[in-house]
This record gives structure tokens, C-alpha cells and sequence, in this order.
């Protein structure tokens, strides 16, 4: 509720009635981003380009207000067409998010070691257990945007943990590499990577 940028789900009103919590967003008609990515890939460097200044916007506010959201993946991303523009992006389900309030800081600290979210976009950090700040949502950037522009995933595991031992001490193949034929520029593949 703390987050107004028009690519954040907007929170209308929540609270508690007849000791039943309940939570009202804005209704979004469109598909999440996986579904997109499956039916459209390759989706081309611009309109890759256009839907990730998007998502980093919206999480850029949410890290200028401490919030680190923790568990972001394209099916926590809506596109939609809005007011005639294509590919207008929402980011979802801050369901796990973290707030990192000076005044909450023994609530941080009684959390270390607490494992959160989806081991595939997982950063390290995140996967140990440890900590966390902005830094793993941007982490988890790279991941979505790697596969958005190879069409695979950095690391492949058939376990949770498997993938996050992976995230910890393995580098991945460039994406260029791993996807050859699909042209990924110097440019791209230098974002992706760093």
C-alpha cells in the first residue's frame, strides 16, 4: 500500500472484517509476463528493452522506500495494453516482500537465515539466507532479463537446492553463447551480465 508508481499493483483498500483480512488491488486484464515470453520469444531487444525500464522503475520505488520485493519472476509481471500503449507493465505480488525500516531493525536481524522465494531467480545472498537489500531484486533482474533474451534460464538443477548452489558458485554461459542464434548484442549482453 506504501507503493503509488503507475507500474505497481495498486492497492485500493485492505483491513480486517469479522476477523477476516482481506486485501483489494486494481483489476488487471492481460497475461504475466511468462505466458508472453512463451507464446512471443524471441521478443526482440526494444520490446525487451521497453518492458524491463518498466519493471525497474516500479522497483525503484519501491527500493527508495526501503522495500525490497524478493521474489520477482515473470509470472509476478503483468503486461497489458493500456490507454493504447502496448506492453504497459505491472509488477505483482509483494506478497514476500521485505520492509527494511531503520525502526524495524531487529525484525531484520530475527529473520536471517529465513530462505524466501523462487530458487531460479534467486541471488545468493538470498539463497544462503542472508541479509538482504535492493541488490537481490537487481539480481533477480539479470535472471529475468538473461531469459528473456536467450530463452533459458542461467543454471538449471532438478532441486531447489541444486539451483541455489548453482546461483552461489557457478558463473553463467554468456548469453550470446548460449543462444547464439538469436543475435544478442555486445550492449545487451554486457547489462546482463554486470
Amino acid at each position: 500500500s506504501r507503493l503509488s508508481h503507475p507500474n505497481s499493483i495498486q492497492i485500493i483498500d485492505f483491513g480486517m472484517e469479522d476477523k477476516v483480512l482481506y486485501m483489494a488491488m486494481e483489476f488487471l486484464d492481460g497475461e504475466d509476463l511468462f505466458q508472453l515470453f512463451k507464446e512471443a520469444h524471441p521478443l526482440g531487444e526494444e520490446r525487451i528493452a521497453h518492458i524491463m525500464v518498466q519493471i525497474c522503475t516500479a522497483l525503484g520505488e519501491a527500493h527508495g522506500q526501503n522495500i525490497i520485493h524478493r521474489d520477482l519472476k515473470p509470472e509476478n509481471i503483468m503486461v497489458l495494453n493500456r490507454s493504447g500503449q502496448k506492453d504497459f507493465v505491472k509488477v505483482l505480488d509483494f506478497g514476500i516482500a521485505k520492509i527494511l525500516d531503520s525502526d524495524q531493525k531487529e525484525e531484520a536481524l530475527t529473520q536471517v537465515g529465513m530462505v524466501c522465494g523462487t530458487p531460479e531467480y534467486m541471488s545468493p545472498e538470498q539463497a544462503r539466507g542472508e541479509t538482504l537489500d535492493a541488490r537481490s531484486d537487481i539480481y533477480a533482474l539479470g535472471v529475468l532479463l538473461y531469459q528473456l533474451c536467450t530463452g533459458d534460464l542461467p543454471f538449471d538443477s532438478d532441486t531447489a537446492v541444486g539451483l541455489a548452489t548453482k546461483h552461489i558458485l557457478e558463473e553463467p554461459v554468456k548469453p550470446s553463447q548460449r543462444a547464439p542464434g538469436l543475435k544478442i548484442s555486445p550492449e545487451m549482453e554486457a547489462i546482463i551480465i554486470c
